[in-house]
């Protein structure tokens, strides 16, 4: 059960590495994003982990036993590795209108979770493939994009963005090729 525990942290922190990377794209903009909208963008993805996470677990009841962890781990580990290759411009968020205060508004805390969430569809059936527990997993991922996602805001701000940025995201493609790997061994 611990390993499974690891692994729902793994998997948390890999799938919010983009939520961390788009607190720091608004951060550099100087667009703050309120509390009220960090809680809504952690629902949204937390809502879509989950239905994904559920969506998975049916596949799981055609795929023999041992495939579905295989399966599951392959493809989080092929999520991975492509993240990793395409990644080589930076992200970036949506510019603010003109005129407009620098704050997230509630249409762009809109898109920007759905657009969080879609990203992590893929995941999040992988990850219940390979047998992640749904409470655990879903519980992680919404505390991990709730923190990602403010530290990511507020090092936006601040003159760390540079260096925290090139590093966010291929350091979490690392981590989903690594938990790809472990669980389709273990």
């Amino acid at each position: 059960m611990e390993l499974h525990f690891l692994s729902a942290l793994l998997f948390a922190a890999s799938a919010s590495a983009d939520s961390l990377v788009a607190g720091l794209s608004y951060g550099i903009r100087g667009v703050r994003i309120p509390c009220q909208a960090n809680l809504a963008l952690a629902l949204v993805g937390t809502a879509g982990t989950a239905l994904s996470m559920l969506l998975g677990r049916t596949a799981c009841l055609f795929l023999p036993v041992g495939l579905a962890g295989v399966l599951g781990g392959l493809m989080i580990f092929l999520m991975g590795a492509f993240s990793l290759l395409r990644r080589r411009t930076p992200a970036s968020a949506p510019e603010p209108e003109a005129g407009s205060p620098p704050r997230l508004n509630r249409q762009r805390t809109l898109l920007l979770g759905l657009a969080l969430t879609l990203n992590n569809a893929g995941l999040g059936i992988g990850a219940s493939i390979t047998g992640l527990p749904l409470f655990p997993t879903v519980f992680c991922t919404f505390l991990a994009s709730l923190c990602f996602l403010a530290l990511g805001n507020r090092v936006g701000c601040s003159r760390l963005s540079g260096l925290m940025g090139q590093a966010a995201e291929p350091l979490a493609d690392l981590v989903m090729l690594v938990l790809g790997i472990w669980e389709m061994f273990t």
